[in-house]
């Protein structure tokens, strides 16, 4: 153990664990930071490789049983990780900086494709909360986040205690000896982990200490959604119906109340592209408020953004963000400059001085991202202490940016914790936003009027106390909560969904206090409608109330779907949510094609992971138009689990876009085969319009792996139909 004198005159010698090395990485970025030239940077990195390199800092092997995902055998340091440069992430699914590393793992991925041999990233999953340490549950996670690499369940968190890791997230570079070289604590370190891998393969290189052994990613079946979801994170109401944020196709769904899909919008595919309802894109699309008379703002998460959807004009533009993340936590530019971090959830209130007739002037955004309350004024508004904000200012409402269970009377000295959902309700007559704060398991309030912020349920007395979490009804701090994602207000009462606990709570003020009380779910994950406790939820993410209509909407994310529960006996349902009125066509048209069976051919290289994205393309006699206004329709068909699609059916356009997902793990399979059925209405020049139906078949065949890897695809389909 060191002395005191040899404390304050710094580490001696080289690091000998993992908390010493994290000190030294730290000075390291620092000298990094004030070189002058790239010469002087890579001898930084090559001088601490010599280092660590001699004087190895002593590694765990994972412990065996442990549950591995995307892998098909249970990796081992001394092994698998032997002979390359590995990349060890610390995470928790839950955590919001865990999601804001991804896109610099996949960087990473992206220059060293695991297939090369020289990298590997691993992810060691090392849970905060009980619900995180279920294997099932990781598995849609990792599936939610598009995570490729290999994962493994560390439920008791044993390799993190034994390194002395210390926080969410922690990158760890291994050498190929498995030897500790850096650590990178937080998130914003793309350039850094860049710099030290690449580094590392041209030090190794030379010592001839890389094998390049390919790795071969297989990844991990999971999702059983067989309806239109996939993850929805978030639902509201509009006068049309229902909104639906459909998180895992990356798509907005406008829903009449009885489930039938009225209008998708976004192509389904990961992007920040603007335009009409069906060439605009979303990446992991959350929140959504409705804004009379023909606007919904949504939370673009993972584009850090709010786009805005023009109902009538069939439209969508970007209303804050500039699609990459922003490190600002006052904000104050004009909203669509202002580059923001994360936002989760939305809701309209009014500025100080709109009363009355006035409509809701300000946009609410949960930015989950640094940990803030955030507003947009839609017109010039007056705010706290006689501040004002001209329209379209984009500005911090509430929060210090640090990451804690804050509550005081100064907005801006407040401390949240990934608050993911917001709601306008109300408290002795005044407006109040009240707050899911997820990471502090808690609901909190933060007024309109003067600017307090204050706990309503859940959370410790503690400030910094993030895991005072559980499952207990009760009032005030007394109560507990597991990581709550979204909260629903009826004037001064409640709905809460506690997602980790699989439950939705009731919340009502109870004299100086509020008393939280258990109203649907077991608390077990499960998928069930039933009365009360009975029902069974999985890891519901967004909430509603339909006054009218005397019920909750409930996004069930984890199982795929939407729930309903009356308010008046707690009856759960599950909501019908349908492409089209299956009624207008016979499945068994679907099963008859009127013409010949086409066939394409797409060639696919053994062990790689391809994104094909076929376009279906009419060809129709001259003299013959396809019916818009009919129910034409396409649907597929396969019973090969080498491919994977987003949707199993849909509207049939002149052009459409079907993306599909196909990989071969090993040169075992022969290939695979995919069906596309058609149904379409279409037209003589005569004015008679008559069914016609059609199969096409997409037949995926292995291509000579020493050919190279397959890149990603767009494969023109021909529909053709008889006279």
């Amino acid at each position: 153990m060191e002395s005191d004198e040899e404390q304050e005159q710094g580490l001696k010698g080289p690091a000998k664990n993992i908390g010493e090395l994290t000190l030294v990485c730290i000075d390291l970025f620092a000298k990094i930071s004030e070189a002058q030239s790239d010469s002087e940077r890579i001898s930084l990195v090559n001088d601490h490789l010599q280092i660590y390199t001699e004087n190895e800092i002593p590694m765990v092997e994972f412990e065996t049983g442990l549950e591995w995902f995307n892998v098909s055998h249970a990796l081992t340091v001394n092994d698998d990780l032997r002979g390359r440069i590995s990349v060890m992430d610390f995470f928790t699914y839950c955590c919001i900086n865990c999601m804001h590393i991804l896109p610099d793992l996949e960087a990473l991925e992206e220059l060293h494709p695991p297939e090369k041999g020289e990298v590997l990233v691993v992810g060691v999953h090392s849970a905060k909360f009980e619900n995180e340490r279920v294997s099932a549950n990781i598995k849609a996670a990792i599936e939610r986040y598009h995570i490729h690499h290999p994962v493994v369940n560390d439920p008791k968190a044993k390799m993190w205690h034994e390194l002395g890791i210390a926080c969410w997230p922690t990158l760890l570079i291994l050498g190929p000896n498995g030897q500790p070289l850096f650590v990178l604590v937080g998130e914003g370190h793309r350039e850094r982990l860049q710099l030290f891998v690449e580094g590392a393969i041209s030090y190794y290189s030379k010592l001839d200490a890389l094998i390049r052994r390919p790795f071969v990613v297989a990844p991990s079946t999971h999702v059983n959604a067989t309806g239109e979801l996939l993850y929805p994170g978030k639902v509201a109401t509009y006068p049309g119906g229902i909104v639906v944020s459909d998180s895992g196709h990356n798509r907005i769904l406008l829903l009449d109340k009885s489930g039938t899909v009225k209008k998708v919008i976004g192509s389904g595919l990961q992007g920040f592209n603007n335009g009409s309802f069906s060439d605009a894109s979303f990446r992991n699309p959350q929140g959504i408020v409705y804004h009379h008379p023909d606007t919904i703002f949504v939370a673009d998460t993972d584009n850090h953004s709010v786009r805005k959807i023009d109902i009538v004009s069939e439209e969508v533009t970007t209303f804050v963000g500039t699609g990459k993340q922003g490190f600002d936590f006052d904000g104050g530019q004009e909203a669509n400059k202002q580059a923001i971090s994360s936002p989760w959830d939305v809701c309209m209130a009014r500025s100080l001085d709109q009363t009355g007739e006035c409509g809701d002037n300000l946009l609410i955004i949960a930015m989950a991202g640094t940990h803030q309350i955030w507003g947009v004024f839609l017109t010039e508004g007056k705010w706290f202490k006689g501040s004002s904000y001209s329209s379209m200012t984009a500005v911090r409402l509430a929060g210090s940016g640090a990451e804690e269970n804050r509550n005081t009377s100064y907005p801006f000295r407040a401390g949240f914790a990934q608050p993911s959902g917001v709601t306008l309700g109300s408290l002795a007559g005044q407006s109040m936003v009240y707050i899911a704060d997820a990471e502090s398991s808690s609901i909190r309030r933060f007024s309109l009027t003067d600017g307090a912020v204050k706990g309503v349920v859940g959370a410790a007395r503690d400030p910094m106390d993030l895991f005072a979490y559980g499952d207990i009804d009760g009032s005030g701090v007394d109560a507990k909560l597991q990581h709550p994602l979204g909260v629903a207000a009826l004037n001064e009462n409640l709905y809460v969904v506690d997602s980790y606990n699989h439950k939705i709570k009731f919340v009502q003020p109870e004299g100086k206090t509020y008393r939280v009380t258990t109203i649907a779910g077991s608390g077990i994950p499960g998928n069930s409608e039933g009365i009360g406790e009975s029902a069974q939820f999985n890891e519901p993410g967004g909430i509603c109330v339909c006054k009218e209509d005397g019920c909750l909407y409930i996004a069930d994310t984890n199982n795929h779907s939407i729930k309903v529960m009356s308010l008046k006996d707690n009856q759960v349902t599950e909501l019908n949510v349908k492409m089209y009125d299956e009624s207008d066509y016979s499945s068994q048209d679907l099963l008859i094609p009127d013409t010949s069976i086409n066939e394409t051919t797409v060639e696919v290289t053994p062990g790689t992971n391809v994104e094909v994205l076929l376009r279906l393309q009419l060809a129709l006699p001259s003299g013959m138009t396809l019916n818009k206004d009919a129910p034409n329709l396409w649907k597929l068909s396969t019973e090969d689990a080498h491919i994977t699609v987003s949707s199993m059916q849909g509207e049939l356009l002149e052009s459409t876009d079907l993306p599909v997902a196909v990989c071969f793990n090993s040169e075992e399979s022969s290939g695979a085969l995919l069906h596309i059925f058609t149904v379409m209405y279409v037209c003589l020049d005569s004015g008679v319009c008559v069914k016609k139906n059609s199969k096409h078949n997409i037949r995926f065949v292995l291509k000579d792996a020493l050919n190279g890897k397959t890149e990603d695809m767009n494969v023109d389909v021909i529909l053709k139909i008889n006279d």
